[in-house]
């Protein structure tokens, strides 16, 4: 009984919540009842079932049917559960006879089965419990490597946009100031408006005052030193009124128009750099994407751990074939990469040794793979079209590698020839992602350990 409030079975107490089951009366009892029962029978006579309201599931022993209520002495093996009489019932209704066409034993009959069986869980829970305990601890150090790698990142990311925001900036500082400085030398600034606007009245102010001094020149002959030092005065001011002039004649001549150089496709560009400035894409190491792609499109190697171990590296070991082959040879479960002079990566897998003699062989199980797109293309059942003979370095009856392998040119075929022994190609030169000719750069072969935790 799945999260249920258990009642007493008494129908003075149907209301009271059950605290105890008696599996021999078949009686659910609240305190008070238990206690009666303590009286009738003696404690280890009968089977008392404490139960427990934060217990999921409560076994009483008696059949879940509504109907039966009968107690479960016999197992389905059909179905590995638990039934009674009822549901064995030849007549098939409201829940009877549902397990009549099962095979069915008495419960005593797999007492001890069950009991072996329960000594491989057992085992197989304390070794589960001991992996599981080092996985998460594994997953824990991975979960905080990836946490320290994301901080990490961001900060990066964050120096990197910070030092272009204060490029920008000291830019936008420097045009502002080189501005100011134009403006300056070529224009006037607001002190000439205001001393333009002093030039009437100062003007007013020495004309008044040079007629002054006209009109009273005979007058104040005997202070001829006074009259010279006013007139040398009102001369200064006719200078500094002068010079102001000057400068407003000036700037009302000036037909200068400062711009701001700048192309708008210069803008446009600049703006579309910063768009597409940076991207955010997984490091992700060739063979680890190759696991990856494989685990996650084919069901045969979901395996917990796939480990990878390098054999041949043409770039390193030579790339001649005796080499190749004294690595290569009689070795399962291998795939052999290659990477194209344009970084187009695809491989092939063979689940068959290797073998430097190069019989044409059947296998299911291989097939080729494009990292780039992401895509695998099986090998078409029962057919000879794979070898490794000793003239090459990846040999099927659609698809060849041989000769210098590093320095030589190759075509891609196209999709006819490559769906005659494998299946899924749509396009032509599917491998190298739309180019026929290519060099090869980089070859390895790996070979592939599967296990299962």
């Amino acid at each position: 009984m799945e999260n249920e409030i258990l009642k007493c079975s008494s129908k003075k107490h149907n209301e009271i919540d059950a605290m105890t089951f008696c599996q021999d009366c078949k009686l659910y009892m609240c305190n008070k009842c238990y206690n009666h029962h303590s009286e009738l029978f003696e404690k280890e006579s009968h089977i008392i079932i404490n139960i427990d309201k934060d217990t999921k599931y409560f076994f009483t022993g008696i059949c879940n049917e509504e109907k039966h209520k009968n107690e479960l002495e016999y197992f389905c093996q059909t179905h590995n559960i638990l039934c009674c009489a009822s549901c064995l019932s030849v007549i098939k209704s409201k829940g009877n006879g549902n397990h009549k066409d099962c095979k069915v034993c008495n419960i005593e009959e797999i007492k001890e089965e069950k009991k072996n069986k329960l000594k491989e869980n057992i085992d197989y829970l304390e070794n589960l419990s001991k992996t599981l305990e080092q996985q998460i601890i594994k997953l824990k150090e991975i979960y905080e490597k990836i946490i320290t790698n994301k901080e990490e990142l961001k900060l990066n990311i964050q120096k990197i946009f910070t030092k272009i925001r204060n490029a920008l900036n000291e830019k936008e500082d420097q045009l502002l100031l080189l501005i100011d400085n134009k403006y300056d030398n070529l224009y006037f600034n607001e002190d000439l408006i205001q001393k333009s606007e002093k030039l009437p009245n100062k003007i007013k102010i020495s004309l008044e005052k040079g007629k002054q001094i006209q009109n009273n020149w005979d007058e104040k002959k005997n202070k001829l030193n006074s009259l010279i030092n006013s007139c040398i005065n009102i001369e200064n001011e006719i200078k500094n009124i002068n010079k102001i002039k000057e400068k407003i004649s000036k700037y009302l001549s000036v037909n200068i128009e400062i711009i701001f150089d700048k192309e708008e496709k210069d803008i446009n560009a600049l703006i579309e750099n910063i768009k597409s400035f940076g991207n955010i894409k997984i490091n992700e190491n060739v063979i680890n994407k190759f696991i990856r792609i494989i685990k996650e499109k084919l069901d045969e190697y979901k395996y917990d751990i796939i480990k990878p171990k390098l054999i041949y590296d043409a770039s390193k070991d030579g790339q001649n074939y005796s080499n190749c082959h004294s690595k290569c040879n009689n070795v399962s479960n291998t795939i052999s990469l290659i990477t194209t002079n344009n970084d187009k990566i695809f491989g092939l897998y063979r689940s068959i040794p290797i073998n430097g003699d190069g019989p044409w062989s059947i296998d299911n199980k291989a097939f080729f793979i494009s990292l780039d797109k992401e895509k695998i293309y099986k090998m078409k059942k029962d057919i000879k079209a794979i070898a490794f003979d000793d003239t090459c370095f990846i040999q099927t009856l659609s698809f060849t590698l041989a000769g210098n392998i590093l320095s030589d040119n190759y075509n891609c075929p196209g999709k006819d020839a490559m769906n005659q022994y494998f299946e899924g190609f749509t396009e032509d030169y599917e491998l190298t992602c739309g180019e026929k000719s290519f060099t090869v750069k980089k070859f390895e072969v790996f070979q592939l350990n599967f296990e299962n935790n």
